[in-house]
This record gives C-alpha cells, sequence and structure tokens, in this order.
C-alpha cells in the first residue's frame, strides 16, 4: 500500500513557504507559480494513473509570452520536500538568475570592470571581480543580490583580500555611478602601482616602513638605471629619524623625482576619495 500523495492544496502551501514563491492552486486540481527572476509560470499535475506503476506530476513551463519552454514529469508522493527542492532549484539557480544580470555585466566590461556572476553559500550570488594580486571586488545589494537588478535598493561594492576588508568602495542605488565609481577605484588603485605593481600586493620581506626603509629604497631606486641620469630637475632629499637625527642625503634623479610626485599625487586622490 502506497501513502497517499499530497494535495495540490498542501503542495501549494508548501513551495509558498519552502521556496518563498507565490503558489496558487487551481481548485485543489493542479498548482501554479512564478519564477521570481525571469518571469516564467510554472503549472504542476497530476499525470493519468497507471496500475502498479509511482504516481506523478506533470510539470510545464511557459514564459510571460505564453511559450512553452520546458515540461517534464516528478515523483507524487506524501512528502513535498522533493518537489519543493527542486522548485529551489530552477527558482534561485544561475540558470535563472544569471541572465537578468547580463545587462549589468556587460556595462560593467564596457568600463573595463570583468565580472563574473557567484554563488556564494549563506547570501546567494555576488558579482565577483578577481584582481592581480589575489585580492577582489563583491558587487551586491545590501544583502546579496536580489532576483532581478531592478529590485537592487543599493549597490553595494567592497574590495576584499583573502582575509582582510580593504576598503567600501560605492553604497548607493543608482546603478551608473556604481559602475563609473568602481572603475575609478580600479583605475586609481592600478595608477598606484604604476599599472604595473599587482594591485595591493605586499612586497615580500619587507620589515615595517620607518625613515630608515625610505632612505634605503630612495638609495636603492636612485642607482638603477635611468634613461637620462643627467636631465634636469632632480632633487636631493634628506630623511630623518623622528627625532631629528640619524639624517641621511639622496641625491635623487629626475626620472625618479617626476614618478614619486605621480604616484604621490595620484596616492593624495586616493586617500581624498576612498580612504587610505
Amino acid at each position: 500500500m502506497t501513502d497517499t500523495p499530497i494535495s495540490m492544496t498542501d503542495l501549494a502551501i508548501a513551495i509558498r513557504e519552502g521556496a518563498e514563491l507565490e503558489a496558487n492552486h487551481n481548485f485543489g486540481k493542479s498548482v501554479l507559480f512564478t519564477l521570481p527572476s525571469s518571469g516564467d509560470e510554472i503549472s504542476l499535475w497530476p499525470a493519468p494513473s497507471k496500475p502498479s506503476s509511482p504516481l506523478t506530476l506533470f510539470w510545464l513551463r511557459r514564459s510571460p509570452e505564453g511559450q512553452k519552454i520546458g515540461r517534464g514529469q516528478l515523483d507524487w508522493t506524501s512528502d513535498p520536500r522533493p518537489i519543493v527542492d527542486w522548485v529551489i532549484g530552477i527558482a534561485y539557480s544561475a540558470d535563472e538568475i544569471g541572465p537578468q544580470y547580463a545587462p549589468v555585466l556587460t556595462t560593467l566590461h564596457k568600463h573595463n570592470v570583468n565580472a563574473a556572476l557567484t554563488q556564494v553559500q549563506g547570501i546567494g550570488f555576488l558579482l565577483h571581480v578577481a584582481l592581480p594580486d589575489s585580492t577582489y571586488l563583491v558587487i551586491g545589494g545590501d544583502e546579496g543580490l536580489p532576483s532581478r537588478p531592478d529590485q537592487v535598493e543599493n549597490w553595494h561594492v567592497q574590495h576584499e583580500g583573502v582575509n582582510a576588508h580593504i576598503a567600501v568602495v560605492f553604497h548607493g542605488p543608482e546603478l551608473p555611478a556604481m559602475v563609473a565609481a568602481t572603475q575609478r577605484y580600479l583605475q586609481a588603485t592600478a595608477t598606484r602601482y604604476g599599472s604595473h605593481h599587482p594591485l595591493g600586493a605586499p612586497v615580500p620581506s619587507e620589515h615595517a616602513a620607518g625613515p630608515d626603509k625610505l632612505c634605503r629604497l630612495l638609495v636603492e631606486l636612485s642607482d638603477l638605471r635611468r634613461f637620462d641620469r643627467a636631465a634636469p630637475g632632480g632633487a636631493v632629499i634628506t630623511v630623518f629619524d623622528p627625532d631629528g637625527y640619524n639624517g641621511a642625503s639622496v641625491d635623487v634623479p629626475a626620472e625618479l623625482v617626476a614618478r614619486i610626485c605621480r604616484l604621490l599625487s595620484v596616492e593624495k586622490q586616493v586617500i581624498q576619495t576612498y580612504g587610505g
């Protein structure tokens, strides 16, 4: 003797509560629910029973325009959990949500921000921007990404490391402002390092910064090969300890002076704009 299968009325309730979708039954004969991203409708109804065969439900998926885009069968038992899990798997999958965010990804890409939709356990979906130093940007709403971009109340962009939060890049409602701020942040961070140094990557085997380290780095940089060491505009830089002692002077070539000025100007802009 087999268990009595769950009724369409109770199945609609189970989908509504378990998958958090608006599911309704049609006089107890079928169940209809709408996918939150695409707006596709899925209907479920009992298949004709056959002797000594398991009971099944037919399902049919239609686009908002009424076009049939999928069909199949599901086991129909007294336990609603397998059906609810199937509904969740469709309603909150990358295949369902991804196409909704394709225009956002395209807009970011046009602004040289290469993002990808990624699923994060416990959060849902976020946009992920991998950076050369193994840090990354995450782009989402206040709590992950909702089913559609038009449901995002505030775009939130963060710069994260493996074990560290680096910066909040943007928080606000406007998509164009988010894209522009993200592009500016990446451009400024890359320019900080001459567009060659990995973004934010630590220099290996270095101790804490201080006057002696600054002086040593200036000496080492000044000794490196320059295009025109005799060009005008060089400087003598003297570095002291905070107490005014242990001073040392370095003759810095013009090319290096220009580069230091450019990097410091960008560093100032980054700190003024994003904090540093």
